[in-house]
């Protein structure tokens, strides 16, 4: 088997993450006109995930209605702090994962949010902005998985080339209808692999982190008890090394209620010597209550 590709080092993938963690920085410390600069005068920024009670669902077209919306964010929101957790790049795509906390300026309650940015560059600015957040889940006793800093240095080699690497990313989350297929499921992960949902735990049992292939098997199986997928599309695929982001939207219908729609998620994927070890999920959790009945609609 091949060592695989490492995490590309040349200064153009250098200069995408630098400016991508600018972007971030800037939101976060109230320097906008700063974060603007990184962006074209006609951006399309969609947002996905929750925004129930914290932010605005849908499309924004335009550098001055994108300032907009986050001035009208920070009427009742303070941006606190926020941790880089990822950035992946390949070509002029680049897919960002951090975590952020903010104050409700009213209440005084604080929200941590897990955060995803899918950003596609022409000419040195984003020209297109795909967004999910939704509430992060604090995960139990014994499911931190600690990992050295060494670890961090020099990750493991995913032992596939890009194409292998690409294959089983899209096998694992295009299974059919009737259920998963669990053989697949172990094959293409680690034993001891580490998954998280993100979401509310109040209002998705399974949001969290879990460690082990069978408690994502289990959580996989619930998913299918409640949802029949009908089509599963991939909108995107970034793959930096051992590391994927992607985006897909598949049409799924509630068995409860009987009510169908499209829902767009994010995975973020590692590989590591040939299998996968971390998978992060990013889904529409709004479109979801919506279809169990647990909310009207938008």
């Amino acid at each position: 088997m091949n060592a695989g590709p490492e995490r590309p080092q040349n200064p153009v993938d250098g200069e995408l993450r630098r400016r991508a963690k600018d972007i971030m920085e800037s939101r976060m410390s109230g320097e906008i006109d700063q974060m603007m600069r990184h962006f074209h005068d006609d951006v399309i920024v969609y947002y996905r995930c929750t925004k129930e009670g914290l932010f605005t669902p849908g499309r924004l077209i335009g550098k001055l209605d994108f300032r907009e919306n986050i001035r009208r964010t920070d009427v009742d929101y303070e941006p606190r702090e926020a941790e880089l957790l990822d950035i992946l790049v390949e070509g002029e795509k680049t897919a960002v994962r951090w975590r952020s906390i903010w104050r409700h300026r009213g209440t005084a309650l604080i929200f941590t949010m897990d955060m995803a940015h899918f950003l596609r560059w022409k000419n040195g600015v984003v020209v297109e902005m795909y967004e999910f957040l939704d509430h992060h889940a604090v995960a139990g006793s014994g499911v931190v998985r600690m990992v050295s800093f060494e670890d961090m240095l020099t990750p493991r080699p995913p032992g596939l080339d890009r194409a292998e690497i690409e294959r089983r990313a899209k096998e694992l989350v295009s299974f059919p209808s009737n259920g998963p297929d669990v053989a697949l499921i172990r094959k293409l992960c680690s034993p001891d692999i580490m998954c998280e949902f993100v979401g509310d735990r109040s209002r998705i049992s399974y949001a969290g982190r879990h460690v082990g292939v069978d408690a994502l098997i289990n959580i996989v199986r619930t998913i299918a008890t409640d949802f029949e997928q009908f089509t599963c599309a991939m909108s995107e695929l970034i793959v930096d090394g051992g590391s994927v982001a992607g985006r897909r939207s598949v049409d799924w219908r509630h068995r409860g209620t009987g009510s169908s729609g499209r829902v767009d998620l994010a995975e973020f994927v590692r590989f590591e010597d040939g299998l996968i070890v971390e998978l992060i999920e990013f889904r529409d959790s709004v479109t979801l209550l919506e279809m169990q009945g647990e909310m009207g609609p938008r």
